[in-house]
């Protein structure tokens, strides 16, 4: 099974996000990664945001992830409806947005609004 995942984590951008949304649309959680003291990975972002929140469809691909960064954080989940409505909240209150199923080399930037949009037409 981690050959298919390692498979999936190296498909182009496109396609992951297409994985993310029939991961998410279906069990309606999105996985994020926290340090011991709880706070978020976000990543620093060069280009249009000054950071960005990266989420993952499943625990195993935010804990790939996790095992490649320096610092140990922790996989969980929250529901949808939370990331939606609060947390990215949150986030775009401070100039950031969320890193769709981001892996080492791309990853797609979405807002709030383009991802509200998206599950919309699911």
């Amino acid at each position: 099974m981690k050959l298919i995942k390692r498979f999936i984590l190296n498909r182009p951008a496109e396609k992951r996000l297409a994985y993310f949304y029939g991961m998410v649309a279906t069990d309606e959680q999105v996985w994020l990664l926290r340090d011991e003291n709880g706070d978020l990975l976000l990543i620093e972002d060069e280009d249009d945001y000054p950071l960005l929140l990266p989420v993952w469809p499943s625990r195993s691909f935010a804990e790939m992830m996790g095992a490649n960064l320096e610092e140990s954080y922790e996989a969980f989940n929250i529901s949808l409806s939370i990331f939606l409505d609060y947390l990215l909240v949150d986030v775009e209150n401070d100039g950031g947005t969320a890193s769709i199923f981001p892996n080492e080399n791309d990853t797609i930037i979405q807002t709030r609004d383009e991802i509200k949009e998206m599950i919309l037409n699911l």
